[in-house]
């Protein structure tokens, strides 16, 4: 059996977030009404964070027989740590100016820049990624704030 500690340790701690976050909701204030409630979005997106994290755990379990010990590894591409670690960056700055600029005006160059950084670079893609971009912030505003009643910041 080989278990690949990092996805192990982070479905552990995603799964733990999820039971969390779900005692946590139900503190949310239901005295108004709407269709679905004000506990069902959080709950839905709380239950896709647990079965996904279980997903992870299973996976980093593998049942075959170890490696020999000369067997080679994959080598690490230098440039995959970079991007990681770059979008982590882009994540930070994302969550700093979050409250500052509003979700409108700070999601908007967040998902065009995240789209640069993992996309090819050419002239029409970053056409695609600004239209894209603007879309998918202006159909969220419009799905939370007028069907789901939330307001975002």
């Amino acid at each position: 059996m080989r278990i690949k500690t990092g996805d192990f340790s982070m479905g552990l701690v995603l799964l733990a977030l999820s039971g969390v976050l779900y005692r946590q909701s139900g503190e949310i204030d239901t005295t108004m009404m709407y269709a679905l409630g004000p506990v069902f979005f959080p709950r839905l997106l709380i239950g896709v964070l647990a079965v996904l994290s279980i997903v992870l755990l299973c996976q980093s379990v593998k049942f075959k027989a170890a490696q020999a010990p000369g067997a080679a590894r994959t080598p690490v591409d230098g440039n995959a740590i970079v991007l990681r670690w770059a979008l982590v960056g882009l994540t930070a700055v994302y969550l700093c100016l979050l409250p500052l600029l509003g979700y409108l005006y700070a999601t908007i160059p967040f998902l065009f820049a995240g789209m640069s950084l993992l996309g090819p670079v050419r002239r029409r893609n970053l056409a695609i990624y600004a239209v894209t971009s603007v879309a998918i912030t202006l159909a969220l505003q419009f799905i939370f704030a007028t069907l789901l009643k939330l307001f975002l910041p």
